[in-house]
């Protein structure tokens, strides 16, 4: 899977194409091994506590079908009515984890967006998580300044990153983990427990970033 994965790394791979043409048997393909991650993830995100009020905000870049919605709201059912966005690039991926949100009647939505330029405004949630979404090309520092914005002041991050050789990701793509944890020999997990103040903006048009 991985190995699949990975090959969104390269310049001319059209990774929307290749989303939109897997996405019917993706959870057949993958679901197993992405709902291990996701037990993972709920567990110690679980730990956390880091709502200071109740019926949290809880954005998913990269959802998928939506798999890991339900996770993640039983895991924060105790803090409120948590309330669920995924973004994913794939329009079919999207609605089938709408479907997926509306049989399980959990609160929530799920829009089609880049997770370069999510639709979102700064500083929106109290929970972000991006796993399997991310890999180690020359822009994941940039991304993962992006994520980290949209998350509120003091509030929790969790992301991974994919990478063929892991002591190849960018030194920016790690720095803002307050702990880190190998899913497996290609997949390393970032938690922040506690997200900073916003530091700076990114804009992938001109590539560079500039201070906020």
């Amino acid at each position: 899977m991985c190995d699949e994965r990975l090959k969104t790394n390269s310049e001319d791979f059209d990774v929307l194409s290749w989303y939109e043409e897997l996405s019917s048997g993706y959870d057949e393909l993958y679901g197993e091994e992405q709902r291990r991650k996701f037990l993972w993830v709920v567990k110690e995100a679980s730990s956390v506590s880091y709502v200071r009020s109740g019926n949290p905000v809880i954005l998913d870049l990269g959802c998928g079908t939506g798999s890991l919605a339900g996770f993640l709201l039983d895991g924060f059912s105790s803090k409120g009515s948590p309330y669920y966005v995924g973004l994913d690039l794939s329009p079919s991926m999207c609605f089938l984890s709408r479907g997926r949100i509306s049989d399980a009647e959990l609160l929530g939505d799920v829009v089609a967006g880049d997770i370069f330029r999510p639709p979102f405004r700064e500083r929106v949630a109290d929970a972000v998580f991006s796993i399997t979404a991310l890999t180690c090309g020359s822009f994941v520092e940039g991304v993962v300044q992006i994520i980290e914005n949209l998350v509120k002041e003091g509030g929790l991050l969790f992301y991974t990153i994919l990478c063929s050789d892991l002591s190849k990701i960018p030194r920016g793509g790690l720095e803002v983990c307050e702990a880190t944890t190998y899913l497996s020999e290609r997949e390393v997990l970032c938690v922040v427990k506690s997200v900073p103040t916003l530091v700076s903006k990114v804009s992938f048009d001109g590539l560079e970033s500039r201070e906020g």
